[in-house]
């Protein structure tokens, strides 16, 4: 936000570029009253020229030809940046170097849900495993074990339309590791508020399910019967369209990123029993 002020000797020169030799930046050129230009600004001609994309926002102002003005806006990359000022005339250039430093990531100032169009279901079954127990021998029912919660797991997904973008994208915004934000729980149907919480990323994360993972059920297969006994968990689904609002401490600038949450949530389970018992003699 501060400006620094480069003087000149001379006032034959003018800015002939604004960037790095080790990264590619899209740059901006108007005069001092927003009307588009092109580089070169050439002698005796005022403007400005601007980096700005999602991460760096710095110009530098020629308002006469004695000094140049660089104000640092926005740097939300890790590390300080090496770029390099040019200016010159049509018979000698000079590259003035620049270290500009990181400023503050953005940080979370609070989630919005459309509750209007939030959207569950709990008839989804997902398959956890199968075991087949041979009993065709034994003259009593035998009892097997299934842990249908051992490896269960909440699913959650953040979703963003549009361009997917690179995997540092948004810890280069919002810093690293990624901020936490409240999700919904599902409760009769309905969504609550409670204090789940799920780290903002665009990859699909495990959360707990609330469920006791070493649970165990009896299941019989009775005597002279080979069965297989496949495992199953309810799943409770849900979709709901999110805002999240986010600005930055150092400029106060806001950011908003929009989607849509996804959960999938065991919450039950059940089992089949597939008789096998004349499968090996066909």
């Amino acid at each position: 936000g501060e400006t620094v002020k480069i003087p000149f000797e001379a006032d034959n020169w003018g800015i002939y570029g604004l960037g790095s030799i080790y990264s590619s930046f899209g740059v901006q050129v108007t005069d001092l009253d927003g009307n588009n230009l092109y580089l070169p600004l050439e002698e005796g001609q005022t403007g400005i020229v601007r980096i700005i994309d999602d991460f760096l926002d710095l110009e530098a102002v020629k308002r006469g030809g004695r000094e140049v003005e660089l104000t640092l806006r926005e740097n939300l990359y890790d590390d300080p940046l090496e770029l390099n000022l040019e200016v010159g005339n049509v018979y000698e250039t000079k590259s003035i170097p620049l270290r500009v430093a990181p400023g503050s990531k953005y940080r979370v100032d609070s989630v919005a849900y459309d509750w209007s169009q939030f959207f569950t279901y709990d008839y989804k079954a997902e398959w956890v495993y199968s075991l087949i127990v041979d009993n065709t021998l034994a003259a009593d029912t035998v009892w097997v074990n299934i842990r249908p919660y051992e490896k269960a797991v909440r699913r959650v997904r953040f979703s963003i339309p549009g361009q997917v973008m690179p995997a540092d994208y948004y810890t280069t915004i919002l810093g690293n590791p990624l901020p936490e934000v409240a999700i919904p729980d599902v409760e009769g149907g309905k969504p609550v508020m409670r204090d789940t919480r799920a780290t903002f990323s665009l990859g699909e994360q495990d959360l707990p399910a609330g469920l006791d993972k070493n649970f165990s059920a009896r299941v019989p297969v009775l005597a002279g019967k080979k069965m297989e006994v496949g495992v199953y968990v309810s799943v409770e689904n849900y979709s709901v369209p999110f805002t999240l609002h986010c600005s930055n401490p150092d400029n106060g600038r806001t950011r908003t990123f929009s989607g849509k949450l996804a959960s999938d949530r065991p919450y039950d389970y059940f089992y089949t029993r597939t008789d096998l018992t004349h499968t090996d003699e066909e």
